[in-house]
């Protein structure tokens, strides 16, 4: 079912999310002030709109209210960031998303009202930091107070030591192995006599410290 999302300023991260969405058939509406960009990138987008989005009448024409979520993206304008994030709350919004630049930004649009802060230098450092020194690691996912869902791959290694799940001794009260995929199939909560084969990968959930325990295995 086609949904509709708008995206107030038209950065790289904000046209990159238009064009995924625009790939899934929904509806996205692009605004931007600079009447060239949207004119450049009208084929990205559904419908465009040249307009300030700091400036309260404009975003108040765009019915934000309508729209499943607003995305916003001022390249490096910290302030237009902001006071766009506030006003689009005001104007009824039911969900914003906004690219922060820095820790302090990302703890102003928070507190401004931004459901989701989207923090990519951030978020792609940590997983880089971690892939390096845990090779082991192919993406991972942050849900707060140190919980994450990681995902592992094995490694032959892993196979000398570990021949089955169960053989990986997995504290259940500490880590939580949600499921194991193995080329395109998944299985969900495989069961301890489940044969661990190289290049397989578990999807855990758990304690950081934890996680990064047993990667340091595989």
């Amino acid at each position: 079912m086609s949904q509709q999302f708008a995206i107030l300023g038209m950065g790289f991260f904000g046209v990159t999310v238009a064009k995924e969405l625009r790939r899934q058939h929904d509806k996205v509406l692009g605004v931007d002030r600079n009447e060239a960009r949207v004119n450049a990138l009208s084929d990205v987008f559904s419908h465009t709109v040249v307009a300030d989005i700091t400036e309260e009448q404009a975003l108040s024409e765009l019915s934000l209210s309508d729209y499943n979520a607003v995305v916003i993206d001022t390249d490096d304008n910290l302030e237009a960031s902001m006071i766009c994030t506030l006003l689009a709350r005001e104007q009824g919004a039911r969900e914003i998303w906004v690219k922060a630049h820095s820790d302090t930004h990302y703890r102003l649009l928070e507190h401004l009202g931004a459901d989701h802060v989207v923090y990519p230098e951030y978020d792609t450092g940590l997983r880089v930091a971690e892939s390096l020194h845990y090779q082991a690691v192919m993406d991972f996912i942050d849900l707060g107070d140190r919980q994450f869902i990681v995902e592992l791959q094995t490694t032959s290694r892993l196979r000398e030591n570990f021949a089955t799940i169960g053989d990986l001794a997995l504290d259940p009260d500490k880590l939580s192995l949600l499921a194991l995929k193995r080329g395109n199939k998944v299985t969900k909560a495989p069961s301890d006599d489940t044969p661990l084969e190289d290049d397989d990968n578990l999807i855990l959930m758990g304690d950081l410290d934890d996680l990064r325990s047993l990667g340091k295995k595989l």
